[in-house]
């Protein structure tokens, strides 16, 4: 039996922009113009024990039109126990691969898209509770508003607040990674610490696009290349600090809420 189990996603990548969609909801999205390899923890996307269905799209590097005759994605699920501080591995699922291009193909994207079985032992805050978005009277107007509320708590110091306003999605994160309430903390106090060492929230990039994910259910703001349009910049350092926040409307609400 697995006490806490830890489920990664193990991929190689290679010319192209891609994203990754657990339930979907996403777990990566990067350019690469050469080739990468990592495995990056996906527990905070499974939401309940059964089928999980996992997506990944490639689309073309910045600047093209079609993808790259090199352009590559391969993943796998891994399955790790990693009670007692220790990090056992348990198995792997099968790995899949979004299709090969030809050298004489113009493709302008590419999806692949498979299933695995996972068991959890927690219980997380869903978003699959929330309404649907396309059906919420002025949606767009509300979204704006609730970013506008986030970047001026952290413009006017009110860091508490910033804390309050983004708990359920920490809460989230730190059960579905079995995080003590210490480590927990930290991850909120370094946030905070760097806005309050020169960080400061920057207007959204004129590249700024709307993104559904959560099948319609949750939405956020982010550039063409995938990056949140919500950051911070030090002007000293010269460091861009990205904050990925998802929001969803609780079923019998009017405003939105992080997740």
């Amino acid at each position: 039996m697995v006490y806490e189990p830890y489920y990664t996603i193990d991929f190689s990548v290679a010319a192209c922009n891609f994203e990754i969609l657990i339930n979907d909801i996403p777990v990566l999205t990067m350019e690469a113009e050469g080739q990468i390899s990592s495995n990056v923890p996906i527990n905070y996307a499974i939401y309940n024990s059964g089928e999980q269905f996992v997506k990944a799209t490639i689309k073309p590097l910045a600047g093209q039109e079609s993808l790259h005759p090199e352009a590559s994605l391969r993943l796998n699920v891994r399955l790790f126990d990693v009670a007692n501080n220790e990090f056992k591995h348990i198995k792997d699922f099968q790995e899949t691969a979004v299709p090969k291009v030809e050298e004489n193909q113009k493709i302008p994207s590419l999806t692949n898209s498979s299933e695995f079985i996972a068991e959890i032992p927690y219980s997380l805050t869903k978003w699959t509770d929330g309404e649907n978005l396309k059906d919420v009277e002025n949606f767009k107007e509300k979204l704006i508003k609730a970013y506008n509320e986030l970047a001026d708590l952290l413009n006017n110091e009110k860091y508490s607040e910033f804390a309050e306003k983004i708990k359920v999605r920490e809460k989230n994160m730190s059960t579905s990674m079995y995080l003590s309430k210490s480590e927990s903390n930290a991850r909120i106090n370094s946030l905070i610490d760097d806005a309050k060492n020169g960080f400061q929230v920057m207007p959204f990039p004129q590249d700024t696009i709307l993104n559904f994910y959560g099948y319609g259910k949750l939405v956020t703001f982010k550039k063409l290349n995938g990056e949140p349009a919500f950051y911070l910049y030090n002007k000293e350092t010269k460091e861009e600090l990205m904050i990925d926040q998802m929001f969803y409307m609780p079923k019998g609400k009017t405003e939105f809420e992080i997740i």
